[in-house]
C-alpha cells in the first residue's frame, strides 16, 4: 500500500465512510494487537487496549496530517494505551493492597521488587513521552535505531530517512541529547510531584 492509498483511506475515514473504517480496521487491527502483546498484555488486557486504541484512533484521525506516518502513529497510540492500562492496574493493585493493610491495622509494606517495578514503569512512560516530544526527524531516527524489530542496518535507516549514512551517528548523538534533556525534565517533575 502506498502513501496515496493511505491518504485516501484516512480522508474517507475522516468523512465517516463506514467501508473505509472497515478497511482501516482490516489493515491495521493486527498492529494494535501486536503492540499490546509485545508489551506483555494478556488476551483480556489486549482486548481492552484494542478498544481504547480504537477510540483514540476514531477521535484522533483528524490530526493525521502525514499518511506516511500512520503506522508509527498507530503503534505509538497503542503503546500509550498499553502503558496507561498497566499504570491503572498498578495503581489499583497498590491501592487495594494498601487498603487491605490498613483494614487489618497493619502498616502497608512495599517490597523492593514492587518499588523497582514501579520506578521502571514510570521511567518507561517518561521515556515514551520524551520520545514523542522530539521533532519528527529525531523521533523517526531514534525509533528506527532503537525500536525496530529486527534491528535495521544504517543503509536501511539512510534509505528511510534520507540521511547520509555518515551523518547518522552525529545526528543520533544530538537527538539522544535532546531526548535526555526532555526525559530529565519529565522524570524529575514526576519525582517532585510524588514527594
Amino acid at each position: 500500500m502506498n502513501s496515496n492509498d493511505v491518504g485516501a483511506l484516512v480522508d474517507a475515514c475522516r468523512k465517516g465512510d463506514p467501508e473505509a473504517w472497515d478497511l482501516f480496521l482490516e489493515r491495521y487491527g493486527r498492529l494494535i494487537w501486536s503492540v499490546a502483546s509485545r508489551l506483555g498484555a494478556n488476551s483480556a488486557e489486549a482486548e481492552e487496549i484494542f478498544q481504547r486504541t480504537w477510540v483514540a484512533v476514531v477521535e484522533g484521525i483528524g490530526r493525521v496530517n502525514h499518511p506516511d506516518r500512520l503506522h508509527s502513529w498507530l503503534a505509538s497510540t497503542a503503546r500509550h494505551q498499553t502503558w496507561q492500562l498497566f499504570d491503572e492496574q498498578r495503581r489499583s493493585r497498590r491501592f487495594d493492597s494498601l487498603e487491605v493493610a490498613y483494614d487489618k491495622g497493619d502498616e502497608p509494606e512495599i517490597d523492593a521488587m514492587q518499588e523497582r517495578n514501579f520506578l521502571a514503569l514510570e521511567a518507561s512512560e517518561a521515556a515514551h513521552q520524551a520520545l514523542t516530544g522530539l521533532d519528527d526527524r529525531c523521533r523517526k531516527l531514534l525509533t528506527l535505531l532503537f525500536l525496530s524489530d529486527p534491528p535495521l542496518k544504517y543503509q536501511e535507516i539512510s534509505r528511510r530517512t534520507g540521511l547520509a549514512i555518515g551523518s547518522i551517528g552525529a545526528i543520533r548523538a544530538r537527538c539522544l541529547n535532546r531526548l535526555r534533556t526532555i526525559f530529565s525534565g519529565l522524570y524529575q517533575l514526576d519525582a517532585r510531584h510524588d514527594t
